[in-house]
């Protein structure tokens, strides 16, 4: 009896490790391939490819560390991420280093963007910035320098944003200088400016704090030719 105990638990554990081996692996796929150190680098040429889970990478070039789950990227980088909400995000670079595991990572070079197709909607957000940190599949990102965020009602100049996707959160705040909103809406026309501003994306909703100052134009059947 104790025999057939242990053996059906050694067997449990054998599929419990097969399938979070499986549900974790990754694949590097791409036109030419260099294997180097017993397969701890592996360097790939080409349509570089990596996925894993729900996440996809690609490039010109890519360079992948098995021992610590790291992958250098350049040349035409995009991610894709396909998020349980229905959402899906993209993002672009010319430079990127990303890590598997944590799925954190940076990216910068070409203008980077990030592409947010929001859920239950036509809408797409774009985040533009000089560098990217990301991190927990695009869950958190950093973006510095020369921000712009860009969607159907409006656009934000910032120098800086913090993107909270479980909050539905754009936040930006004054450094050198204060960010910017330039919203449309039908015959109006609004631009404001504030030290804080929080754009809530699902309710295509904006909050501003410190320092308010703007102007809403309206147009008028005799302003119209």
């Amino acid at each position: 009896m104790i025999k057939k105990i242990s053996c059906l638990f050694i067997f449990c554990l054998f599929v419990s490790f097969s399938f979070a081996k499986e549900k974790e692996k990754t694949v590097v796929t791409g036109d030419r391939m260099e294997i180097k150190k017993s397969g701890e680098k592996t360097i790939v040429k080409g349509n570089a490819k990596i996925v894993r889970s729900s996440n996809t990478v690609t490039s010109d070039k890519m360079t992948y560390y098995k021992n610590n789950s790291n992958v250098d990227a350049s040349g035409n980088v995009v991610f894709f991420v396909n998020n349980e909400d229905g959402s899906i995000i993209k993002a672009t670079s010319e430079e990127a280093v990303y890590n598997t595991n944590d799925s954190s990572g940076q990216l910068w070079g070409g203008r980077p963007t990030i592409e947010y197709n929001l859920k239950n909607s036509t809408d797409t957000m774009y985040l533009y910035a000089d560098k990217l940190y990301v991190d927990n599949d695009f869950e958190y990102a950093d973006a510095e320098g020369n921000v712009e965020i860009v969607s159907s009602s409006g656009t934000i100049i910032s120098e800086n944003a913090l993107l909270d996707k479980k909050a539905n959160t754009l936040f930006m705040h004054k450094n050198k200088k204060k960010p910017q909103i330039n919203a449309y809406q039908n015959d109006k026309k609004a631009e404001f400016k504030a030290d804080e501003i929080s754009l809530f994306y699902n309710e295509k909703t904006v909050k501003m704090n410190k320092n308010v100052e703007g102007k809403i134009t309206m147009d008028t059947l005799e302003g119209k030719e």
